[in-house]
C-alpha cells in the first residue's frame, strides 16, 4: 500500500517555522500556564464536566518537536495525533473533546468525538476557537483558556447534560503543557 504524500511547504516556509518553534522553548508555555494556572485549569474542566456527560483535555503545546514543525505537520494533525494518543476518543459516550492550543503557531484546534460531532455544529466549535485565538493573541495567559473551556462545557451542557447522577470522570482533568 502506497503512502499519502503531503506537499513539503518551500524551504523558506519551512525554515521560518523551525526557527519559531525553535524560538519557543518550552519555558514560554511554563512561564504562561505556571502550577497555579494548570491548577485553574483542571478546576475548570472537572467542575464543568459534573453538569455534562462529555470529557474535556486541554493540551497546550509551546512548540513542534523540530522534525515535525520542519515537515509542516499542521496544528490540526498534531491534535489529531494527540487526540488518539491522550485516548479522548475512548469514552463509553463517544463526547471526547480535545482543546489544543500551540504557541509557537499561534493556533487553536477543538476536535471533538463522533457522539459530538453529531450534535454539534462546527460553526460553534470555529467560534470557539477563534474567540480563544484572539484572546490569547491580546494575552498568553490562563483567562482566555478558561473562557473557552467554559464555553465548551456550555455547548456540552447543551446536547448532554448529566443523567442521574451516573456521569463517570473517564479521562484525566489536568491540562498538559508541553
Amino acid at each position: 500500500m502506497k503512502k499519502a504524500s503531503h506537499p513539503r511547504p518551500p524551504f523558506h516556509q519551512s525554515l521560518k517555522r523551525a526557527l519559531r518553534h525553535i524560538g519557543t522553548g518550552h519555558s514560554v508555555a511554563r512561564r504562561a500556564f505556571p502550577d497555579e494556572a494548570r491548577h485553574q485549569l483542571q478546576v475548570a474542566v472537572h467542575t464543568g464536566e459534573q453538569h455534562h456527560r462529555g470529557e474535556v483535555r486541554v493540551v497546550i503545546e509551546a512548540n513542534l518537536p523540530l522534525s515535525l514543525a520542519w515537515r509542516g505537520v499542521t496544528p490540526r494533525a498534531r491534535a489529531r495525533t494527540l487526540f488518539g494518543a491522550l485516548e479522548v476518543w475512548n469514552t463509553e459516550d463517544h463526547t471526547g473533546v480535545l482543546l489544543y492550543i500551540n504557541l509557537a503557531d499561534h493556533a487553536v484546534e477543538l476536535l471533538a468525538d463522533r457522539g459530538i460531532d453529531a450534535r454539534v455544529k462546527p460553526e460553534a466549535w470555529h467560534d470557539i476557537c477563534a474567540h480563544l485565538a484572539q484572546g490569547l493573541a491580546r494575552n498568553v495567559s490562563v483567562e482566555p483558556v478558561l473562557e473557552a473551556i467554559a464555553q465548551i462545557h456550555t455547548l456540552l451542557t447543551r446536547h448532554f447534560p448529566a443523567s442521574g447522577g451516573n456521569n463517570p470522570n473517564e479521562l484525566d482533568d489536568r491540562p498538559i503543557v508541553l
